[in-house]
C-alpha cells in the first residue's frame, strides 16, 4: 500500500483538493450537526450536553408535528401537480413539427430565474383579502371573498401555487431534454407498428424518461422539503414567520425560529433559541429526504419495469 502511494502520489494529489473541500465542507460540518443534536445551546452561554433528549423533544413539541403537516401538505399540493404538469406539456412541446419552441421554453421557464423575494411580493398583492385581484375578481363573479392568508388550507393553496408557477418551466426543460434523447428511431417503428400518441408516451416515453423522473422527483422533493422563503416573506405583515395560527409554518420554518429568527411579535422570540434543537430539526429533514429519495427511486423503476 505504502509503495502504491508513493509510486501513485502524482495521480493521488491531483484528485486530494476533491475530497479536501468535501471533507472540510461537507464531512465536518455533518459531524458537528450530529453533535450540536446533543447539547442544548442558544449560542451565547454555555453550551450544555444532554444527550438524546434533544431528539426527544421532538414528540413533545406541537409546533413540530404542525411543520411536519404543513410541509407534506405544500409538498403534495404544488411538486407532484408541477411535475405531472410539466411533463404532459414536454411531451406536447417536444413535437418534430412544433414551430416556436424556443420562445415557448424561454417563455416558460423566466418565473424560475425571477426573484423569490419578487414573486412572493407580487401573490401577496394578488391574493391580498381586501384589495387583492383574486378577491376582486370573485366579486366581479358574484362570489364571496376568501381569505387566503388567513385560513390555514386556503394559505397553504397559494403557497403551492408560488412553487407551481416558479417550477413548471425548471421541469419542463429537463423532461424536454429527456424526451430529446430518446432514438426518434424507436417512436417511429412504433408509428409504423399503428401504436398511437398515447400507446407511444406509455410504452416508449415514459420508460426511456425513467433517470429523468428519477432526477425531478429527487429535486422536487429537495426543493419541497425545503420550502422557506415562500412562506416567510408572504406572511412577513403578520410579524409570524408561519403566518396566522402558523397554518403556513414549515421545517425549514420551524427550524429558523430554534436558530434565533423573529417570531410571532415581530420583534420578540416566538420560541427561545436552541442551536442544538435546530440541529435535530435539520437532521429530521435530511433524513425524511435520503428515505423519500430511496422510496422513490425503488418504486419508479419497479413501476416503470425495473429498468
Amino acid at each position: 500500500m505504502t509503495n502504491a502511494l508513493v509510486k501513485h502520489w502524482r495521480d493521488y494529489a491531483s484528485i486530494a483538493p476533491f475530497f479536501v473541500l468535501f471533507a472540510a465542507f461537507g464531512v465536518v460540518p455533518l459531524l458537528y450537526a450530529l453533535y450540536l443534536s446533543t447539547l442544548q445551546w442558544d449560542g451565547i452561554s454555555d453550551p450544555e450536553f444532554v444527550g438524546l433528549d434533544q431528539w426527544a423533544r421532538l414528540f413533545d413539541t406541537p409546533d413540530v408535528v404542525t411543520a411536519a403537516g404543513n410541509t407534506v401538505i405544500i409538498f403534495l399540493l404544488g411538486q407532484i401537480p408541477v411535475a405531472i404538469g410539466a411533463l404532459i406539456a414536454a411531451a406536447m412541446l417536444s413535437q418534430p413539427r412544433l414551430r416556436f419552441r424556443g420562445f415557448y421554453q424561454t417563455a416558460f421557464f423566466l418565473p424560475q430565474v425571477t426573484s423569490v423575494v419578487a414573486v412572493t411580493i407580487v401573490f401577496q398583492s394578488l391574493f391580498a383579502e381586501k384589495y387583492g385581484f383574486v378577491n376582486n375578481i370573485l366579486d366581479m363573479l358574484g362570489l364571496p371573498a376568501q381569505q387566503w392568508l388567513s385560513e390555514p388550507w386556503k394559505m397553504k393553496v397559494v403557497i403551492a401555487l408560488m412553487v407551481i408557477w416558479r417550477g413548471f418551466g425548471y421541469f419542463l426543460l429537463l423532461f424536454m431534454a429527456g424526451i430529446a434523447a430518446i432514438d426518434r428511431s424507436l417512436v417511429e417503428a412504433a408509428q409504423i407498428d399503428g401504436a398511437n400518441p398515447v400507446r407511444i408516451f406509455r410504452s416508449i416515453t415514459l420508460p426511456m424518461l425513467t433517470p429523468t423522473l428519477v432526477f425531478v422527483t429527487l429535486t422536487g422533493a429537495i426543493a419541497g422539503m425545503q420550502i422557506f422563503t415562500e412562506p416567510q416573506v408572504l406572511f412577513n405583515f403578520t410579524g409570524n414567520p408561519g403566518g396566522p395560527n402558523n397554518g403556513g409554518l414549515t421545517m425549514m420554518l420551524l427550524q429558523y425560529e430554534y436558530l434565533g429568527g423573529i417570531g410571532s411579535t415581530g420583534t420578540i422570540q416566538l420560541v427561545k433559541p436552541d442551536l442544538g434543537f435546530a440541529a435535530v430539526i435539520g437532521w429530521v429533514i435530511f433524513i425524511a429526504l435520503v428515505l423519500l429519495a430511496l422510496i422513490n427511486n425503488r418504486f419508479l423503476r419497479k413501476s416503470l419495469g425495473g429498468r
